[in-house]
Protein backbone atom coordinates (compact mmCIF):
# COMPACT_ATOMS: atom_id res chain seq x y z
CA UNK A 1 0.00 0.00 0.00
CA UNK A 2 1.36 3.53 -0.39
CA UNK A 3 -0.44 5.85 1.53
CA UNK A 4 -0.49 9.60 1.52
CA UNK A 5 -2.34 12.19 4.26
CA UNK A 6 -5.39 11.65 1.70
CA UNK A 7 -5.65 8.54 0.29
CA UNK A 8 -4.40 4.95 0.45
CA UNK A 9 -3.09 3.16 -3.02
CA UNK A 10 -3.21 -0.32 -3.40
CA UNK A 11 -1.30 -2.04 -6.04
CA UNK A 12 -4.20 -5.07 -6.32
CA UNK A 13 -7.71 -4.34 -4.31
CA UNK A 14 -9.29 -7.05 -6.41
CA UNK A 15 -6.97 -9.86 -5.10
CA UNK A 16 -8.65 -12.32 -2.36
CA UNK A 17 -6.07 -11.69 0.22
CA UNK A 18 -6.32 -7.58 -0.20
CA UNK A 19 -10.42 -7.46 -0.51
CA UNK A 20 -10.82 -7.25 3.31
CA UNK A 21 -8.41 -4.34 3.60
CA UNK A 22 -9.99 -2.61 1.30
CA UNK A 23 -13.63 -3.17 2.94
CA UNK A 24 -11.84 -2.13 6.50
CA UNK A 25 -10.27 0.92 4.76
CA UNK A 26 -13.42 1.90 3.65
CA UNK A 27 -15.44 1.41 7.07
CA UNK A 28 -12.47 3.04 9.25
CA UNK A 29 -11.30 6.13 6.63
CA UNK A 30 -15.18 6.63 6.46
CA UNK A 31 -14.46 8.13 2.78
CA UNK A 32 -17.01 10.31 0.74
CA UNK A 33 -16.17 8.12 -2.50
CA UNK A 34 -13.81 5.38 -3.38
CA UNK A 35 -12.56 5.43 -7.12
CA UNK A 36 -10.49 2.84 -8.83
CA UNK A 37 -7.83 4.21 -10.91
CA UNK A 38 -4.79 2.60 -13.08
CA UNK A 39 -5.83 -0.55 -10.85
CA UNK A 40 -5.11 1.11 -7.68
CA UNK A 41 -8.23 1.50 -5.21
CA UNK A 42 -8.42 5.27 -4.19
CA UNK A 43 -9.69 5.87 -0.97
CA UNK A 44 -10.57 9.76 -0.22
CA UNK A 45 -9.58 11.09 2.57
CA UNK A 46 -12.71 13.40 4.08
CA UNK A 47 -14.24 12.31 6.97
CA UNK A 48 -18.18 13.10 7.96
CA UNK A 49 -17.95 14.99 11.64
CA UNK A 50 -20.10 12.44 13.58
CA UNK A 51 -17.19 9.79 12.69
CA UNK A 52 -14.35 13.03 13.80
CA UNK A 53 -15.51 12.84 17.30
CA UNK A 54 -14.10 8.87 17.69
CA UNK A 55 -10.91 8.90 16.44
CA UNK A 56 -8.60 12.18 16.24
CA UNK A 57 -5.40 10.45 14.29
CA UNK A 58 -4.44 11.85 11.04
CA UNK A 59 -5.77 10.17 8.29
CA UNK A 60 -2.34 8.46 7.27
CA UNK A 61 -2.07 6.85 10.77
CA UNK A 62 -5.42 5.36 10.69
CA UNK A 63 -4.72 4.11 7.41
CA UNK A 64 -1.34 2.37 8.63
CA UNK A 65 -3.15 1.17 11.42
CA UNK A 66 -5.80 -1.01 9.65
CA UNK A 67 -2.74 -2.62 7.38
CA UNK A 68 -0.34 -3.85 10.70
CA UNK A 69 -3.78 -5.18 11.87
CA UNK A 70 -4.18 -7.28 8.57
CA UNK A 71 -0.43 -7.84 8.93
CA UNK A 72 -0.37 -9.33 12.37
CA UNK A 73 -3.88 -10.96 11.85
CA UNK A 74 -2.52 -12.86 8.80
CA UNK A 75 0.46 -14.00 10.69
CA UNK A 76 -1.43 -15.23 13.27
CA UNK A 77 -3.66 -16.83 11.59
CA UNK A 78 -0.90 -18.47 9.25
CA UNK A 79 0.72 -19.60 13.05
CA UNK A 80 -2.77 -21.15 14.02
CA UNK A 81 -2.95 -23.21 10.76
CA UNK A 82 0.43 -24.53 11.63
CA UNK A 83 0.00 -25.40 15.34
CA UNK A 84 -3.42 -27.10 14.05
CA UNK A 85 -1.25 -28.99 11.93
CA UNK A 86 1.47 -29.64 13.68
CA UNK A 87 0.47 -31.53 16.94
CA UNK A 88 -1.68 -34.38 14.92
CA UNK A 89 1.46 -34.72 12.62
CA UNK A 90 3.61 -35.06 15.54
CA UNK A 91 1.24 -37.24 17.19
CA UNK A 92 1.41 -39.80 14.03
CA UNK A 93 5.22 -39.57 13.86
CA UNK A 94 4.97 -40.34 17.57
CA UNK A 95 2.87 -43.70 17.26
CA UNK A 96 4.77 -44.51 14.05
CA UNK A 97 8.12 -43.77 12.28
CA UNK A 98 7.41 -43.45 9.16
CA UNK A 99 8.77 -41.74 5.90
CA UNK A 100 5.36 -40.51 4.96
CA UNK A 101 5.12 -38.82 8.29
CA UNK A 102 8.46 -37.33 8.81
CA UNK A 103 8.18 -35.87 5.22
CA UNK A 104 4.51 -33.88 6.80
CA UNK A 105 6.42 -32.82 9.82
CA UNK A 106 9.69 -31.99 7.85
CA UNK A 107 7.14 -29.50 5.38
CA UNK A 108 5.37 -28.41 8.96
CA UNK A 109 9.25 -27.35 10.17
CA UNK A 110 9.94 -25.41 7.00
CA UNK A 111 6.75 -23.53 7.12
CA UNK A 112 7.16 -22.47 10.78
CA UNK A 113 10.92 -21.87 10.04
CA UNK A 114 9.67 -19.75 6.97
CA UNK A 115 7.31 -17.84 9.32
CA UNK A 116 9.44 -16.76 11.99
CA UNK A 117 11.47 -15.57 9.17
CA UNK A 118 8.91 -13.39 8.21
CA UNK A 119 7.51 -12.02 11.55
CA UNK A 120 11.29 -11.52 12.65
CA UNK A 121 11.38 -9.17 9.36
CA UNK A 122 8.49 -7.64 10.22
CA UNK A 123 9.58 -6.96 13.81
CA UNK A 124 13.25 -5.84 12.48
CA UNK A 125 11.67 -3.01 10.46
CA UNK A 126 9.39 -1.76 13.20
CA UNK A 127 12.00 -1.94 15.67
CA UNK A 128 14.44 0.08 13.44
CA UNK A 129 11.88 3.02 12.58
CA UNK A 130 11.40 3.07 16.21
CA UNK A 131 14.91 3.77 16.82
CA UNK A 132 15.40 6.51 14.27
CA UNK A 133 12.96 9.37 15.41
CA UNK A 134 13.38 11.60 12.22
CA UNK A 135 12.10 8.92 10.15
CA UNK A 136 9.51 9.08 12.58
CA UNK A 137 8.45 12.54 12.41
CA UNK A 138 9.01 12.52 8.48
CA UNK A 139 5.95 9.73 8.91
CA UNK A 140 3.54 12.76 10.35
CA UNK A 141 2.01 13.31 6.24
CA UNK A 142 -0.56 15.90 7.83
CA UNK A 143 1.97 17.72 10.21
CA UNK A 144 4.01 18.06 7.49
CA UNK A 145 1.33 19.14 5.08
CA UNK A 146 -0.83 21.67 7.22
CA UNK A 147 1.96 22.93 9.56
CA UNK A 148 1.36 22.78 12.81
CA UNK A 149 -2.06 22.58 12.75
CA UNK A 150 -4.34 19.90 14.42
CA UNK A 151 -4.43 16.19 12.55
CA UNK A 152 -6.69 15.37 10.22
CA UNK A 153 -10.16 13.93 11.98
CA UNK A 154 -11.50 10.34 11.30
CA UNK A 155 -12.97 7.47 12.04
CA UNK A 156 -11.96 4.44 14.83
CA UNK A 157 -13.49 1.21 15.19
CA UNK A 158 -12.79 -2.18 16.81
CA UNK A 159 -10.81 -4.96 15.96
CA UNK A 160 -11.98 -6.48 12.48
CA UNK A 161 -10.48 -9.69 12.02
CA UNK A 162 -12.50 -12.92 13.65
CA UNK A 163 -8.91 -14.87 13.85
CA UNK A 164 -7.37 -13.05 15.99
CA UNK A 165 -9.88 -10.83 18.40
CA UNK A 166 -7.39 -9.42 20.27
CA UNK A 167 -4.22 -7.46 18.20
CA UNK A 168 -6.97 -4.95 16.32
CA UNK A 169 -8.31 -3.68 19.76
CA UNK A 170 -5.12 -3.47 21.23
CA UNK A 171 -3.44 -1.57 18.34
CA UNK A 172 -7.08 0.39 17.72
CA UNK A 173 -6.62 1.44 21.47
CA UNK A 174 -3.31 2.25 21.27
CA UNK A 175 -3.98 4.69 18.49
CA UNK A 176 -6.90 6.57 20.02
CA UNK A 177 -5.19 6.60 23.34
CA UNK A 178 -2.20 7.99 21.92
CA UNK A 179 -3.91 10.99 19.62
CA UNK A 180 -5.95 12.87 22.62
CA UNK A 181 -2.30 13.09 24.41
CA UNK A 182 -0.86 14.64 20.70
CA UNK A 183 -0.71 18.35 20.91
CA UNK A 184 1.04 19.65 17.39
CA UNK A 185 4.57 19.39 18.43
CA UNK A 186 6.33 18.61 14.88
CA UNK A 187 9.31 16.81 17.04
CA UNK A 188 6.64 14.37 18.90
CA UNK A 189 6.02 10.96 17.65
CA UNK A 190 4.52 9.90 20.79
CA UNK A 191 1.34 8.67 18.57
CA UNK A 192 3.18 6.97 16.24
CA UNK A 193 6.19 5.06 18.62
CA UNK A 194 2.79 3.86 20.71
CA UNK A 195 1.10 2.03 17.72
CA UNK A 196 4.15 0.77 16.20
CA UNK A 197 5.13 -0.62 20.11
CA UNK A 198 1.76 -2.35 20.38
CA UNK A 199 2.47 -4.11 16.69
CA UNK A 200 5.92 -5.29 17.71
CA UNK A 201 4.38 -6.63 21.34
CA UNK A 202 1.92 -8.56 19.27
CA UNK A 203 4.43 -10.25 17.19
CA UNK A 204 6.58 -11.66 20.40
Amino acid sequence: AIVTSEEVLLRDPSDENVIPVVEELRRRLAPSSAAQHDGKDNLSGQHDAEAAEEDESPFEFRALEVTLEAICSFLDARTTELETNAYPALDDLTSKISSHNLDKVRKLKSGMTRLTARVQKVRDELEQLLDDDDDMADLYLSRKLAGASSPVSGSGGPNWFPASPTIGSKISRASRASAATIHGNENDVEELEMLLEVVICSLL
